[in-house]
């Protein structure tokens, strides 16, 4: 409770914030995504995501809490399904690192992506998207209500805000989460170096 009760709170602060200092990039039609590091990793809200205790909806359809993923290491990151631009970039990305991983250990690590967008992003758009984007099993892709989607951005040191057109502006952040569900190690920005984080993968594993 103790830490979800903190989480509250940096929700507030956050959202204030983030309100102020997207304001100018909204002046444009374009700028609805954003490639800086909003936040640096040691950022993140310390606590595991398994005390959240929110319940999200698969691509299969399947309602569970992210202690489905308890006693595996995961990589997790946000999007949602429409993003035109910084989204697939943030998903190649994670595609080739689950690779690299793979060629290390010889095992496909668990990828997890959580949606942004609590009314379009239902388990048949996400399901599409999946097949759109070829991932493999080891993909699970995420839906669920606005308060948790905004609860769970804060752990892992994700902006983002939704603007007039349905669009959001957001942090293209992924993170190392360990078998208990800390936070462990964040990557952020497109096409940055990965390696230390399968070393740290590696080390966990």
């Amino acid at each position: 409770m103790k830490f979800q009760s903190t989480i509250i709170l940096v929700i507030l602060f956050i959202t204030f914030g983030f309100s102020l200092g997207c304001d100018d990039q909204n002046s444009g039609p374009h700028h609805h995504h954003g490639d800086n590091h909003v936040l640096a990793a040691s950022d993140a809200a310390q606590g595991s995501l398994f005390d959240l205790g929110s319940k999200w909806t698969t691509e299969t359809n399947q309602t569970i809490t992210l202690k489905e993923f308890k006693g595996s290491l995961f990589i997790i990151s946000m999007f949602y399904a429409t993003c035109q631009s910084i989204c697939p970039r943030l998903v190649a990305d994670m595609e080739q690192l689950s690779k690299k991983i793979a060629e290390k250990t010889g095992k496909e690590p668990r990828m997890v992506l959580v949606s942004f967008d609590s009314e379009k992003d239902n388990p048949a758009v996400l399901n599409a998207y999946k097949k759109k984007m070829n991932l493999k099993e080891n993909w699970t892709l995420l839906s669920g209500k606005e308060e948790d989607i905004r609860m769970l951005s804060v752990v892992l040191g994700i902006n983002y805000k939704k603007i007039s057109n349905g669009e959001f502006n957001h942090s293209a952040v992924y993170s190392l989460v360990s078998k208990e569900g800390i936070v462990v190690s964040r990557i952020e920005g497109i096409g940055s170096n990965t390696e230390a984080l399968i070393v740290q993968y590696q080390n966990l594993k």
